[in-house]
């Protein structure tokens, strides 16, 4: 059995509407495995949906409309990972509507449900008479998450990254299959190196029985480490996710292609600096994802990887595969360090300095400082 992993999965944003486009060397790769598994994060539903806590909170809310779903069936995705921190951002009904439609394409989701039993529940590939069950769960914290709807016993929801409910389900699991995997959405976005909490979660769940742990929502690809000889993919980064457009409030919008023309283009977002709709754009390495290509046969694992770019509507093969390879084995070394830290600090102040002052004097789509102070949009409002 072998499967590709992909990183986080957005429908719409500027590509609302769009056929998806990727290269021929891209999708027969693709297609050599058997199943293929993505986080989708996104709420998919209208505007006038989206959760009023986010509203409240100015939080992001991230959502691609229905139109759109169609492009997990065109690249032949099968199962979708719902336990994240925008796939309730259209609220709960919307949700578990995006789970009976995802089921009539036929396609698989784990993470999500109408109460915790569901939400926490596998799904089951099987091959050549071996089976992986792969469970989805989304970590709580609020600070790098934002506001989260967990399942419980009497309502619906996401799955919680708790340690008392998921530990015991792991060494369940890997009692009645051959393997187990977790997909887990965790972490702080834009990070070089993952926490050193999550780093001491993986652990735990290897040491309970997980053969494999595929992690997200960094956007940003991040290093691969062995714990008792079973892999920990921290971050696969992002597969496919479209620039988007976002309103003052910062909920993702769609504007008319009038208004678009007009609207500034930055690479920062944060809400609190602003008060104007903008479109965000991402950065080099919000642009690429790692896929995990996990082949299992016999009671073992053999884990490899390859890198795609998604570029102006484009998802194909890096074409810089192995100096990607270097910096990740580069950085791999610091994994769960007391240094990994401060690495990050001096990593994400030195982005910081570059693209939105530097670059400035170069290239506008930089110019985010520049264009609060022209407006005088420096202060809080």
């Amino acid at each position: 059995m072998r499967i590709a992993f992909v990183g986080d999965f957005m429908l719409s944003g500027d590509q609302d509407g769009k056929l998806i486009k990727v290269s021929n060397k891209e999708k027969r790769k693709l297609m050599t495995f058997d199943f293929r598994v993505a986080t989708l994060e996104t709420a998919v539903g209208e505007y006038e949906n989206i959760d009023d806590t986010k509203m409240k909170k100015s939080e992001v809310a991230v959502w691609s409309k229905q139109s759109d779903i169609h492009k997990l069936s065109d690249l032949n995705i099968n199962v979708v990972s719902l336990a994240n921190n925008h796939a309730g951002d259209c609220g709960l009904d919307a949700l578990l509507r995006l789970k009976d439609n995802l089921v009539e394409r036929g396609i698989m989701s784990i993470g999500a449900g109408r109460n915790i039993q569901e939400a926490m529940s596998p799904i089951v590939l099987e091959k050549n008479g071996e089976s992986l069950a792969i469970i989805g769960c989304c970590e709580d914290n609020p600070s790098a998450l934002g506001n989260l709807r967990f399942a419980t016993e009497k309502t619906g929801g996401i799955y919680k990254l708790d340690e008392s409910i998921i530990i015991p389900q792991i060494i369940e699991l890997k009692k009645q299959y051959t393997y187990v995997a977790i997909v887990v959405h965790w972490g702080v976005e834009h990070k070089w190196l993952p926490e050193i909490y999550d780093v001491k979660r993986g652990e735990k769940m290897i040491d309970a029985g997980a053969d494999f742990i595929i992690g997200g929502h960094p956007h940003h690809v991040q290093p691969i480490k062995k714990h008792k000889r079973h892999l920990i993919y921290y971050s696969l980064g992002n597969f496919y996710f479209p620039d988007f457009y976002l309103d003052k409030v910062s909920n993702v919008f769609y504007p008319t292609k009038q208004l678009c023309d007009k609207l500034p283009v930055f690479c920062w977002m944060d809400p609190l600096r602003r008060s104007f709709s903008m479109k965000y754009f991402w950065k080099y390495y919000g642009r690429l994802g790692m896929v995990a290509d996990i082949e299992m046969r016999k009671g073992k694992i053999r884990g490899r990887t390859f890198f795609s770019i998604y570029k102006k509507g484009h998802l194909s093969g890096s074409s810089i595969q192995f100096i990607h390879r270097l910096v990740l084995n580069m950085f791999s070394p610091f994994v769960g360090s007391g240094f990994s830290i401060r690495l990050n600090k001096m990593l994400m102040g030195f982005n910081t300095v570059i693209e939105t002052r530097v670059l400035a004097v170069f290239n506008k789509k930089y110019g985010f400082y520049k264009y609060l102070k022209r407006y005088n949009l420096d202060s809080k409002e």
